[in-house]
């Protein structure tokens, strides 16, 4: 008897849950450290090798953040692969972006996976320090009853957009890097359902950083 409730628990429970984790995928974009092509903003103010300190340290931190996270995970570097780096134990596979706009990038990566099954997808960079993994499990919980999720960043921009479908248009007509992006981005959700996360701040300016003790501490060590 205690077999049998065992394998009705498995059953009805516990493999739904893992068929569904099955067709969830995490999208991380992000770039290849390069000194003086990362945290340039930042770079103005404290030089490029500690920018270049700081973004490592926030690929490490976004590395842990997601590793615990039980489904598909595809990094995508912006111009080569890297090999031996903090995500080697982290990610499922490792990609290099493809198209000519950050939209386009976007865009191709969600398509690639939905065409490829995956019916819940997710999409983080590496800018932020207080990104956690109940964050991106919270973003994916709300993908089952909404088409989309989007977490709004401080800067007017997103740091996380979720679809439970592709939508073209989110990713067009974009001016990529300003203020405007998260605006521009929930009126094409005008006639969707749509779930908000809690707002967080990039890591793209020293008064940035300064929000963050802990990060701007490492600075001197």
């Amino acid at each position: 008897m205690a077999v049998q409730l065992a394998q009705e628990v498995v059953v009805k429970e516990i493999l739904p849950r893992i068929l569904k984790m099955n067709k969830r995928l995490l999208l991380v974009f992000t770039k290849n450290p390069q000194l003086g092509k990362v945290k340039t903003r930042l770079a103005k103010s404290i030089g490029d090798e500690k920018a270049l300190f700081i973004f490592r340290k926030l690929i490490e931190k976004t590395a842990q953040t997601i590793g615990s996270i039980p489904v598909h995970k595809s990094l995508y570097y912006s111009d080569y692969i890297e090999n031996e780096d903090p995500w080697d134990t982290q990610v499922s596979e490792k990609k290099i972006q493809n198209g000519e706009t950050l939209g386009e990038r976007m865009s191709n990566a969600f398509q690639d996976g939905f065409e490829k099954g995956f019916e819940q997808i997710v999409i983080i960079g590496t800018d932020l320090w207080n990104l956690e993994s109940n964050d991106i499990d919270q973003a994916f919980r709300a993908l089952e009853t909404n088409t989309a999720v989007i977490g709004p960043a401080t800067d007017g921009g997103y740091y996380l957009l979720g679809l439970s479908q592709l939508i073209p248009e989110v990713f067009k007509n974009k001016n990529w890097g300003t203020a405007s992006v998260f605006k521009d981005t929930m009126d094409d959700f005008k006639e969707r359902k749509v779930a908000l996360l809690k707002p967080k701040n990039d890591v793209d300016y020293y008064e940035d950083l300064r929000t963050f003790p802990e990060l701007l501490n490492l600075l001197d060590q």
